[in-house]
């Protein structure tokens, strides 16, 4: 018996580098935890520097991108993109959400068989929306979700469902840490 034991914490000691751990990114007045299901040493974090937009008329949002980069395969990579205004958004009802999704993917000449669904995500009304990536064949994942009125969160993702797109978005949160920034 004492034998049994003794191999199954050996093989949990083994296992324990393996196994994914959650990652934690601050980035402008946000943090962001999530875990992609994969081990952190596997992908590298990339932040981009703020980049502050005025629209045609005069409404001014930031956006800070997160890029998760897989170390291994080049298609491997999800971007987290946080978008806050100046002024408050109407937020669209998850219904919206979705048929938003879908109409940005049908925009695009290169991708094909997209699908799209309400989702919850970060405990907030979000949307999903799937497409194949032609010529590639990669399947590709985009989310939406509003953090609050003047606060959105979109995630786009070529990791496989099952590899840690799906992953990603049960255990994305995201806190706005500075309310002045």
């Amino acid at each position: 018996m004492r034998l049994i034991i003794t191999m199954a914490l050996l093989a949990l000691l083994i296992m324990m580098p393996c196994i994914a751990e959650p990652d934690s990114v601050t980035t402008g007045p946000y943090k962001v935890t999530f875990d992609l299901g994969i081990p952190t040493d596997a992908y590298k974090v990339e932040i981009a520097e703020p980049k502050i937009e005025e629209s045609l008329s005069g409404e001014i949002h930031t956006t800070f991108n997160i890029e998760l980069v897989n170390k291994t395969g080049l298609s491997r990579r999800a971007i987290i993109i946080l978008i806050s205004y100046e002024t408050e958004q109407i937020i669209p009802l998850p219904g919206e959400l979705s048929e938003i999704l879908e109409y940005y993917l049908l925009q695009r000449d290169d991708i094909y068989n997209i699908d799209a669904a309400e989702r919850e995500i970060d405990s907030h009304d979000g949307a999903v929306a799937s497409g194949e990536l032609i010529p590639l064949g990669i399947d590709t994942y985009n989310a939406i979700y509003y953090l609050s009125s003047t606060d959105i969160v979109t995630i786009g993702s070529a990791y496989p469902w099952e590899e840690g797109t799906l992953q990603l978005l049960k255990t994305i949160h995201v806190e706005k840490i500075n309310e002045t920034a």
